[in-house]
């Protein structure tokens, strides 16, 4: 079994993105990842901080959508915006174009502080946008899609018409499982899909030790 203490120089950890779809169970797994000492990079919480108040996006999205997506306090209305986006595809792209290129870039930046043997990026749309090219491994989070509409709906207390359109604007099941190297089923209990995540942290520390020694002995 490989030690968990394996390190790498800054910049250079083995990839493992993390994807799936909405209520698919994610931060569960992501953090089970966390709990076993590996870094987690989420571009869910990049997406939070680069439209905080005073920052460049926020500035931009503005200017876009309007002024009435900010409220009297400067900060963003994520409510107001995500009934815009869901129900007009062209202000999605929009709003995407102007989040994606800075998010990507963070990443990077983040990833270039990892001294751990791998990391996890987790990259809800991954399925969708692509534009990772950079990652090594990449595992889905799977549940069935009724499943997804039930902690959906019990989640946000939306309704079953509101979280059917939400699943329809992300990428199907068929089409996230297309692109992966491994697969965690979260439909069942917590419990089994920590055991499955545990399982995988291991095997992506064996990966990552064999990718590191190829590395060093072709520099």
């Amino acid at each position: 079994m490989v030690s968990d203490a394996v390190n790498v120089k800054q910049g250079t950890p083995f990839i493992v993105a993390l994807t799936g779809g909405i209520a698919s169970g994610k931060t569960l797994v992501s953090d089970e990842f966390a709990k076993l000492g590996v870094p987690v990079i989420d571009t869910d919480v990049i997406a939070h901080q680069i439209v905080e108040p005073g920052q460049p996006a926020l500035s931009e999205i503005e200017s876009a959508f309007g002024s009435q997506i900010v409220d009297d306090d400067g900060r963003l209305k994520r409510e107001k915006l995500r009934s815009i986006i869901f129900s007009e595809p062209a202000q999605r792209r929009k709003l995407e174009a102007i989040l994606h290129p800075r998010i990507r870039q963070e990443v990077i930046n983040e990833i270039a502080k990892v001294t751990y043997a791998y990391c996890i990026v987790v990259i809800p749309l991954l399925a969708e946008k692509g534009a990772y090219p950079f990652v090594n491994r990449i595992l889905v989070v799977d549940v069935d899609p009724d499943v997804q509409i039930s902690r959906l709906m019990a989640r946000d207390g939306s309704g079953r018409k509101q979280a059917e359109q939400i699943l329809a604007s992300q990428a199907s099941r068929k089409e996230r499982l297309s692109i992966a190297d491994d697969v965690l089923d979260n439909s069942s209990s917590p419990e089994q899909a920590r055991s499955r995540a545990a399982q995988l942290h291991t095997e992506y520390l064996q990966l990552a030790t064999h990718a590191i020694k190829e590395v060093s002995q072709n520099p």
